[in-house]
């Protein structure tokens, strides 16, 4: 049986709730609302599996993911599977757009061989978009973007469909090679990142978001700085100013995640600040018009004994000024991760509650329920942690 959870939350958390009140708006109320799930368990639960959570949130009480590891949409806080066509065995819905339009990737036997497609709510089957192996992202002019992976030569080919057509392969300067595509705005620009030449005459190459115009046969540029195989920057999500959101990787330092921006005329990038005591960020979505950005805080460092509320993954949530912040959680010790974030100030994710299970969540009014947890670094002396 399907249910609406509501459950009792500890300090630095927010009431869950199951409806009756406005998701938004400046009546809305602070909460944590829980979504149902598809009938099964993730026996692992864990917010880098990303079995279930919600990726986006559309129109009229839609929102859109994954739930145990099937692609699934919501309609308030009803769950419904998106029908699987034969030979899948899974997916996500990873966007959608103002009219609904919903896009995604599915799963297959094999693992290597996924497909892109198209949904929208109660259609009796999927559209599979051609040629395409991932879909992530859709604009609500209903341009969907996304890739296809060629074993032969080994080739990552970046599209863009419209209408239910392949309306441009995104071109690479010679010497480059695509990793991903992750977004589009109503502009029809489109972020991606990849490699390409040196960029400090070695012979690594480097590793730089990319950004193309909506122009047909336009080329990327590629951003500022254009990274190195230790040092990957991966845009993530793209606003309808053409502000970027994503995350700055350095393998060097110990896999040291940073949350960044990038903003027009795309200058240098900036770093967000980190959320207290962790090590790593990551922004995984971007408001489409408020410069609010999203996403992961992880690899905490606390004294010991830590503080009672010590999740390993948190989700943040930053304004793009002053400190970040943490979303709250279902439960102490528990997780929490952030995907996507409305002009209204809805942010939707996973949280896990006192039980361990995961829940697909949305928090409204976000802003006025994100915090600034305790900052309390630990600092190893001779075999012991203490705070500074």
């Amino acid at each position: 049986m399907l249910a609406t959870l509501t459950v009792a939350l500890p300090a630095h958390t927010a009431s869950a709730e199951s409806g009756g009140t406005p998701d938004a708006g400046p009546d809305c109320r602070p909460s944590v609302r829980i979504l149902e799930s598809l009938p099964g368990e993730d026996p692992y639960p864990n917010p880098w599996l990303h079995r279930t959570q919600v990726n986006d949130i559309g129109p009229a009480g839609l929102s859109v993911g994954v739930s145990h590891d099937l692609p699934a949409y919501w309609i308030g806080t009803k769950v419904f599977a998106v029908p699987l066509p034969a030979g899948a065995t899974g997916g996500r819905v990873a966007a959608v757009n103002r009219s609904g339009l919903m896009v995604g990737t599915l799963t297959t036997a094999t693992w290597t061989e996924t497909l892109a497609f198209s949904y929208r709510p109660g259609a009796r089957g999927v559209t599979l978009l051609p040629g395409g192996h991932t879909a992530a992202d859709v604009n609500d002019r209903g341009h969907i973007v996304g890739t296809r992976y060629d074993d032969d030569p080994g080739v990552t080919t970046g599209l863009e469909w419209a209408g239910g057509r392949i309306h441009r392969k995104l071109l690479v300067p010679p010497g480059y090679r695509l990793d991903y595509v992750t977004g589009i705005n109503n502009a029809g620009q489109v972020i991606g990142s990849g490699f390409g030449p040196s960029a400090t005459g070695d012979d690594g190459p480097a590793s730089p978001g990319l950004l193309w115009s909506a122009a047909v046969d336009a080329g990327p540029t590629a951003l500022s700085p254009l990274g190195s195989l230790d040092h990957q920057y991966r845009p993530q999500d793209i606003d309808d100013s053409g502000r970027i959101a994503g995350t700055y990787l350095s393998v060097q330092e110990q896999w040291l995640n940073l949350p960044a921006v990038w903003a027009a005329p795309y200058g240098s990038v900036r770093y967000a600040p980190r959320l207290p005591a962790a090590h790593r960020g990551t922004f995984e979505g971007l408001s489409p018009n408020t410069n609010v950005s999203v996403g992961i805080a992880s690899h905490f460092l606390y004294a010991w004994p830590p503080p009672q509320d010590h999740p390993q993954e948190r989700a943040q949530y930053w304004t793009g000024e002053g400190p970040m912040r943490a979303l709250p959680a279902l439960a102490p010790n528990a997780f929490t991760t952030a995907y996507t974030v409305t002009d209204d100030d809805r942010v939707g994710g996973a949280a896990e509650d006192a039980q361990g299970d995961t829940h697909p969540v949305i928090w409204t009014c976000a802003r006025k329920q994100a915090f600034v947890p305790a900052d309390r670094p630990a600092v190893r002396t001779g075999g012991a942690d203490t705070a500074d």
